[in-house]
């Protein structure tokens, strides 16, 4: 029985200015300015869910398997930073130790994982963090944990050297739109293959000074309260990214989902919609409510398994006892 433990939870994220390139495999700070959303499924069980606790040996378990506690992205790169402060608390335990549960993910886990950890770790401190340094620090589990951090829509104004999230629009805004998250197989590429190939692209330059200039128009955009402008911003950032990554052998989206694409491009004639691909096989699309049935039996029809999400909030702890 865990004596003293924080279990907090955390949404997965979907990307509106799409990542890609990091500054090196430790620190993992991005190269260039990005926005992201978190999202949950209708009923807020979409989530990850960690409790950190004081314990006699050290452990750390994700969806049920032992981790490596030495790999570089391993949770206690950061957990290990706060050890002594923690344990002082109380000096009968010898370790920390944490149980993290992905809960019906589809893309965007690592980042409510880190976030997860950090809302444990955060709270045990009672705020008293500085914010800058601990979202650097939890980049290094995963590179845009910020968007998971602050929930709603997000922004990370990046270089390569450092980055700090700003919540641009909380997630009540986004009330009268749903996501539909169109699955399409498990398969994933590796966001390191993806960060490693697209900085060779002959734009990528151009791409990292216009994604400053994207998030000057996202902010606009939601101080107007434009939902339809975020997400169609974000259509865009799609096909450019994807167009860039094609051009360097990283191909994503396949064969299903180009159809599927193509057919919402479509749909557009009829209804609004717009969507977005991130680096995994599925198409997030966003739609009005009174629309969503209709997107979710168009994805049936192309080998595609849909399930209905909104933009989520913040992490928060579930139960506490420290």
């Amino acid at each position: 029985m865990k004596k003293y433990y924080v279990e907090a939870k955390a949404y997965p994220t979907i990307g509106i200015i799409l990542l890609g390139g990091v500054s090196n495999n430790t620190n993992r700070t991005p190269r260039h300015t990005t926005a992201g959303i978190a999202y949950t499924g209708l009923n807020d069980d979409i989530y990850v869910k960690t409790d950190l606790y004081l314990s006699d040996a050290r452990s750390g378990i994700i969806n049920g398997k032992k981790i490596d506690v030495n790999s570089s992205r391993s949770p206690f790169i950061v957990i290990d930073k706060f050890r002594n402060q923690i344990l002082m608390r109380h000096p009968e335990f010898r370790e920390i130790s944490f149980i993290s549960e992905n809960k019906n993910i589809i893309s965007g886990s690592s980042d409510a994982g880190a976030a997860a950890i950090g809302e444990c770790i955060e709270s045990i401190f009672e705020y008293n963090i500085n914010i800058f340094t601990f979202e650097n620090d939890l980049q290094k589990i995963s590179e845009s944990v910020g968007r998971s951090l602050y929930g709603g829509l997000t922004v990370n104004h990046a270089n390569g050297r450092e980055s700090l999230t700003d919540e641009i629009l909380d997630a009540g805004n986004f009330r009268d739109y749903i996501i539909v998250g169109c699955k399409f197989s498990e398969e994933r590429k590796p966001s390191d293959v993806i960060h490693e190939n697209i900085i060779n692209h002959s734009r990528y330059n151009d791409r990292v000074k216009n994604s400053e200039l994207k998030s000057k128009k996202l902010n606009e955009l939601a101080n107007s309260r434009n939902i339809k402008g975020i997400f169609e911003l974000a259509e865009e950032d799609t096909e450019e990214y994807h167009s860039m990554l094609r051009d360097v052998n990283v191909n994503i989206i396949t064969d299903d989902m180009n159809k599927f694409i193509s057919r919402l491009k479509e749909l557009k004639k009829r209804f609004w919609n717009a969507y977005i691909v991130t680096g995994g096989t599925n198409v997030f699309v966003a739609v009005e409510k009174n629309n969503m049935e209709k997107i979710y039996s168009e994805a049936k029809k192309f080998n595609s398994d849909p399930v209905y999400l909104k933009v989520a909030g913040k992490p928060e702890v579930v139960s506490k006892n420290f």
